[in-house]
């Protein structure tokens, strides 16, 4: 029930990208003032709240633009927003609508006394009670920490009493992190790597667990992870089956106490991993429907040139009330839901004569990203610049104009065109901007892969439904339209 794969905003873009691709046509030009702030400022309701693009909680650098935020409070379980000293309100969470559950950077909820989630000694595995903790692998880099449960309030909405995710610090690590967590965050490659260039593998070790396992707000560029994407837990089955677990990148451990020796690989149940909190939302403020079958992300539409600041916003809940109603004009194309498929939980994107059946809508990658030859990695300042994977940069001084097809694996199946463009990074990234609409890099790692990231919601209303959930009983899927100014 699960595929981990999303790319993470946050870290440097020549780790990010994805894909293949082809064809241009009309250009739009850079020319014109860098926008301040572009705010968009409907939906409200009290299912709704602010996205903010701006430059984060630390500063800005290059290869980390396009990260959405969002404000979430978390209490201790039955505690209520308005309990002094069982909540903390944290601004700048990353929203991903292409993982599942929230992680909060450990140093964001020290003051709350959140109980922590145990496992019961499993006889059949042979594994000992003790802390349920997990490490979560994303295409390249991870977390790793303890689960504990917390009521979860977003908007107007709570999930009550659910598992989450708190990220830890190795510098204050009460529960050390497993090498298997490094090597399935990607860190081998880069441990092998460097051991190749003559360094000792004590001291490789010691530098890939630093650079892919996220665990300050340095290194993640955010104070936690909201995960919304459109399943209700974050690994499912797998995990829960003994069979499977010890092979799954192995995401869940007991910790029976402090020696990272004693910790062990566990199974666990769908309703003891991270939670998606949307899933679990129930009605209120007289609204009947709970809003916990998917979300709606509207982002400004942005010029050439992008802006300093993108405000918009995330509604709960779609076709559960008057402000979340999905619009007739919206295309709607379906995740593929056979397990046996290589394309499991994916679509279909076609550029020129180019088709990448692993492809998928994800706030959680800042840009378009695809392989595509044809256009231009010559990058002269920007991050990625001289390697095989990094940023676009077309020659020139306009965007480079691209038109694709999503197709969808349905009997008939649904498509939809979409119509993007790609920047010159170099051109962008010398503006004060931090928003970008357009743009685009590569990865050779991934030849079938097409991430529509956050280039991709500027402009649009997209649409994220939870499976099992309302509306997405036969599986789910994303929808989209252009807004109308």
């Amino acid at each position: 029930m699960h595929c981990v794969r999303s790319w993470l905003a946050a870290v440097s873009v020549v780790a990010l990208c994805a894909g293949c691709g082809g064809g241009n046509s009309s250009q739009t030009s850079y020319s014109g003032v860098d926008k301040s702030t572009v705010v968009l400022a409907n939906p409200v309701g009290s299912n709704t709240t602010e996205v903010i693009v701006d430059s984060g909680p630390s500063t800005f650098s290059t290869g980390t633009a396009n990260v959405p935020f969002v404000t979430v409070t978390v209490c201790a379980p039955n505690s209520g927003p308005a309990a002094p000293g069982n909540c903390a309100t944290i601004d700048h969470v990353f929203l991903d609508t292409g993982s599942y559950g929230l992680r909060l950077l450990k140093s964001s909820v020290a003051g709350l006394s959140l109980p922590p989630l145990t496992l019961a000694a499993d006889a059949l595995n042979n594994t000992p009670s003790g802390t349920a903790v997990e490490c979560y692998p994303f295409v390249l880099g991870g977390v790793w920490g303890p689960l504990a449960r917390a009521d979860v309030h977003v908007a107007g909405e709570t999930a009550a009493a659910i598992p989450i995710q708190i990220i830890d610090d190795p510098a204050s690590a009460s529960l050390a992190q497993q090498s298997d967590c490094v090597a399935a965050a990607g860190g081998q490659p880069m441990v092998d790597d460097c051991v190749a260039k003559g360094a000792s593998l004590a001291s490789c070790t010691a530098t890939a667990a630093s650079k892919v396992l996220f665990s300050t707000v340095s290194s993640l560029q955010a104070n936690g992870i909201l995960g919304v994407g459109m399943i209700p837990y974050d690994c499912g089955l797998t995990c829960t089956s003994p069979a499977n677990y010890a092979g799954f990148h192995i995401q869940y451990y007991v910790c029976p106490d402090s020696d990272p020796a004693h910790c062990q690989a566990a199974a666990v149940s769908t309703d003891q991993q991270t939670q998606n909190p949307v899933a679990h939302f129930v009605p209120d403020d007289g609204n009947p429907a709970a809003d916990n079958n998917g979300t709606i992300v509207y982002l400004p539409p942005l010029s050439a040139v992008g802006a300093t600041v993108a405000k918009g916003r995330l509604v709960f809940g779609i076709g559960t009330r008057s402000n979340n109603q999905i619009s007739a004009g919206a295309k709607t194309i379906f995740a593929d839901v056979n397990p046996s498929s290589p394309s499991y939980l994916y679509f279909t994107t076609a550029l020129g004569q180019v088709s990448y059946p692993d492809s998928y809508i994800d706030s959680g990658s800042n840009a378009y990203f695809f392989n595509d030859a044809s256009i231009s990695q010559n990058c002269a300042s920007s991050a990625g610049s001289g390697s095989t994977s990094g940023w676009y940069c077309p020659p020139g001084t306009t965007p480079l104009s691209l038109s694709a097809t999503l197709t969808d694996s349905r009997l008939p199946p649904n498509s939809a065109p979409v119509s993007f463009s790609i920047a010159n990074a170099d051109a962008i990234f010398g503006t004060s901007s931090t928003a970008f609409n357009n743009l685009g890099g590569s990865i050779t790692s991934a030849p079938q892969t097409f991430v529509w990231g956050l280039s991709f919601f500027f402009g649009r209303s997209v649409y994220t439904s939870i499976w099992g959930q309302a509306l997405s009983s036969n599986g789910p899927w994303n929808a989209f339209e252009t807004q109308t100014p």
